[in-house]
């Protein structure tokens, strides 16, 4: 593993630093943007913001317990970390997403966690957000100063701190370890190229979090000097080949790769030039969309990093009897030979990315069905499921059975 990173970049960092916030420029003069004024930062309530130590002043010590889920929803990014039996994530998920953050939650025996990292306000980071706040104590939610529209966040993390962050910037994971703030250096019209850019060291290794950083904030990091080297990248806007340039692969180096996407969704994500341009610089490549429920990886104490699919239970066998659109109604049954719980269970609508939680104490027969349906079943169902219309009509649309610990049967509505 690569071992005490230089810090060699500080008067370079600091003098571009100064540069960027007074007159704008980046690596190229044509791309040139305006930072957000005072003014801008002031109105989002974030001029008194606490600040954090300087990362150039911290030393990683210690031998930690570090496991990282990252989590397969689909297209979006949710990364859930616990450090030492304390939880973080960065990144929500989409709207769909909050039956795999749970049962995230549940892999790492997570209760609550000390910290949110929104990355940026896309919705496939971010709209997974306000159920999952909902459901668990969070201490803080964390975004950079930087970004075209924080209001997504503001209107939903209630009383919740919001902590705004800049470059250099950390935030304490533990005695002897942090997240180091390296990014984004300066505005960009591209809400993905303000991506919150954050580095892991702990017990030897480097971990890369890039949320959707392009090329064009990968320039500017590379511009101001930043140290990139990393054992583990997070790849940059779900692997589509507007990012992870040769050039930042040659200052990046990383052993790991794993990449949020869904090829089905998104088409030209986890681009084969990119898997081509990581697997040539060295990289073992993870695509979340390959992994059953999250891809679990392990930094051990002597700071080797171990990638396995997460060790789920077997699921009971509980499957869709019928999903009707024009009745709005789902019908499920237990098709084992004992009871079943259905605390923790969930039903997705994958178009519409509604999601439905059964409550707790909810036990089903062997042989037995129940039956969900929405506010437009003129029937009277089991579960009525707060949504005037949840299945698509005209769409094709396909229906998820999602047990607590993420396994999922699907099914394919035909009418």
């Amino acid at each position: 593993m690569k071992r005490n990173l230089s810090l060699r970049i500080l008067p370079l960092f600091l003098s571009v630093l100064c540069l960027l916030a007074s007159c704008g420029t980046g690596p190229d003069p044509e791309e040139t943007e305006t930072a957000p004024t005072e003014t801008e930062t002031a109105a989002l309530g974030m001029k008194d913001r606490p600040v954090s130590e300087d990362y150039l002043s911290v030393v990683p010590a210690g031998e930690h317990d570090v496991r990282i889920l990252f989590l397969n929803v689909g297209k979006a990014d949710a990364i859930l970390i616990r450090i030492d039996g304390e939880g973080w994530m960065i990144d929500a998920g989409d709207r769909d997403a909050p039956p795999m953050l749970a049962a995230g939650m549940r892999l790492l025996d997570l209760d609550s966690l000390r910290g949110v990292f929104i990355t940026h306000t896309d919705s496939d980071h971010v709209a997974g957000l306000p159920r999952f706040l909902a459901d668990y104590a969070v201490e803080s939610v964390y975004t950079s100063t930087i970004s075209a529209d924080w209001d997504k966040v503001e209107r939903v993390r209630g009383e919740i701190p919001r902590v705004a962050l800049d470059p250099g910037q950390t935030v304490k994971a533990g005695e002897g370890v942090w997240f180091e703030v390296i990014g984004p250096v300066r505005y960009n019209p591209r809400d993905d190229n303000n991506s919150l850019i954050l580095r892991l060291r702990v017990n030897g290794a480097t971990l890369l979090f890039c949320g959707d950083m392009m090329t064009d904030e990968e320039k500017s990091l590379m511009y101001a000097g930043m140290d990139l080297d990393c054992d583990l990248l997070k790849v940059g806007h779900h692997g589509k080949k507007d990012a992870t340039s040769q050039s930042f692969l040659l200052e990046s180096t990383p052993s790991v790769a794993v990449i949020c996407a869904n090829r089905e969704e998104e088409s030209d994500s986890a681009h084969k030039s990119v898997l081509k341009a990581l697997r040539e610089a060295g990289a073992e490549v993870y695509i979340t969309e390959e992994t059953p429920v999250a891809y679990d990886v392990t930094v051990t104490k002597q700071g080797a990093i171990e990638v396995a699919d997460a060790d789920v239970p077997e699921p009971e066998k509980i499957r869709f009897v019928s999903v009707s659109k024009s009745e709005q109604l789902v019908t499920i049954e237990n098709a084992g030979d004992t009871d079943a719980d259905l605390s923790g269970w969930w039903i997705v609508s994958e178009t519409g990315s509604e999601v439905f939680e059964f409550p707790d104490g909810v036990m089903l027969a062997p042989g037995g069905t129940l039956t969900v349906g929405t506010n437009h079943y003129n029937g009277e169902p089991d579960f009525r499921w707060n949504d005037a219309r949840v299945w698509h009509k005209s769409k094709e649309d396909r229906a998820l059975l999602i047990d607590p610990w993420g396994s999922r049967a699907d099914f394919t509505l035909s009418e």
